[in-house]
């Protein structure tokens, strides 16, 4: 069975994302703004805790590994509010059809509703920049206390009409960004795509052990997913001298054209050594099995990613794909709301964690022994339970 046929379901979702790899990379050429994340360079995020020499290497990836092989238990946040929330305030997200765009606006619209406020959403099309700043203006004019937003980096102008309004940013995915009035927190920030990275690379150390050869397809539009890439490369170099990575850079035309599949055929054949194949973001994979298979390379490479979307969690279920990280858009939404709350509480709100969310190395082995929700992966299951605790919202 090919899992990953490019349908025209397929298609119009890659054409989504290069319009919001357009967009993105628009805004962040515009983007008045520095980050709060961005000294996690290359360098920093590199794993040096091992030995000299290969073997160490592949040992310190497998120790590593092991902290990621088991299904979380815990969220991320810890601290309890003060009380419960206040209600009645208003929250609106300016939205996109993006399928994780439309799963974080479905549970922020549960939670306002649980939180007894009033949400709204606005849609834009991110291919469109205008219409981003006409969503902002449609969604000042219903007076919230929080305008959401993910994935665009905001622009000056965008962070000084909100602020204006007396209303307050919350992004999530967004890169860069400084979070300073009217930006509150991030949520899903520039280090969890690091941490995702990591995994992947001790994951990579340890299969490989310690002679892997890997051929990394890269969007460089979209910035937040170079700190996957540059925490994989770093990471992989420090345990890994002898390893080798090998970037194919997809521009624009050939992502909307749905080229990735052929561009990264085309590498194997060049590095006939490659053994591996790292996806940066699960849709990006769509299509690569039947692309290999139709070139007699199917036995060629294991399959590795960031982000396991339906596509990559159905692969690994058949055994098509290796490995994958997981990762929850409905959980940005609780992190969203969770800062939010302790901003209306007054209460300190920890970067740290609202920019992280839970994750956990995916294989064959341990796929269908996770909880899947709205075809991603979403650990912890009674993830919900948990942040209502701490929101006295049980």
């Amino acid at each position: 069975m090919q899992l990953h046929q490019f349908g025209l379901e397929s298609r119009r979702r890659i054409r989504h994302l290069a319009a919001l790899a357009i967009a993105v990379a628009t805004a962040a050429a515009l983007a008045a703004c520095g980050s709060s994340s961005s000294s996690s360079s290359a360098s920093n995020a590199a794993d040096t805790s091992q030995g000299s020499g290969s073997s160490a290497g592949v040992a310190t990836a497998q120790a590593k590994l092991k902290q990621y092989e088991a299904t979380p238990t815990k969220i991320v946040q810890t601290q309890s509010l003060k009380s419960p929330p206040p209600t009645g305030k208003t929250l609106v997200m300016l939205g996109t059809t993006d399928p994780g765009n439309v799963i974080i606006q479905k549970q922020l619209a549960e939670l306002a509703k649980l939180a007894h406020w009033n949400y709204y959403q606005v849609s834009y099309d991110p291919a469109n920049i205008g219409t981003f700043n006409q969503a902002i203006d449609t969604a000042l004019a219903k007076h919230p206390d929080y305008v959401a937003e993910a994935g665009l980096p905001l622009t000056a102008q965008a962070l000084q009409k909100v602020q204006a309004a007396g209303a307050k940013w919350m992004p999530t995915a967004v890169y860069p960004v400084t979070v300073k009035p009217p930006v509150i927190a991030a949520s899903n920030a520039y280090a969890n795509d690091a941490e995702m990275g990591r995994v992947l690379a001790y994951f990579f150390v340890a299969d490989s052990g310690g002679k892997g050869n890997a051929i990394i397809e890269h969007v460089p539009a979209y910035p937040i997913l170079t700190a996957f890439t540059n925490s994989f490369t770093a990471t992989v170099k420090s345990l890994c001298p002898s390893c080798k990575t090998e970037f194919v850079n997809i521009t624009i035309p050939d992502l909307a054209a749905g080229k990735i599949p052929s561009r990264m055929v085309s590498a194997l054949r060049t590095n006939s050594d490659a053994n591996y194949m790292v996806f940066d973001y699960g849709p990006f994979a769509e299509g690569i099995n039947s692309a290999l298979n139709a070139a007699g390379l199917s036995n060629k490479v294991k399959i590795l990613g960031q982000a396991a979307d339906q596509g990559a969690i159905g692969a690994l279920k058949s055994g098509q794909q290796t490995a994958w990280t997981g990762f929850d858009p409905a959980y940005q939404a609780y992190a969203m709301f969770d800062s939010m709350f302790r901003d209306l509480e007054g209460l300190p709100i920890n970067e740290a964690q609202e920019g992280l969310q839970p994750t956990q190395i995916l294989t064959k082995d341990n796929i269908n022994s996770v909880n899947i929700q709205n075809g991603f992966w979403s650990e912890p299951a009674d993830a919900p339970s948990q942040f209502k605790a701490l929101w006295h919202l049980q």
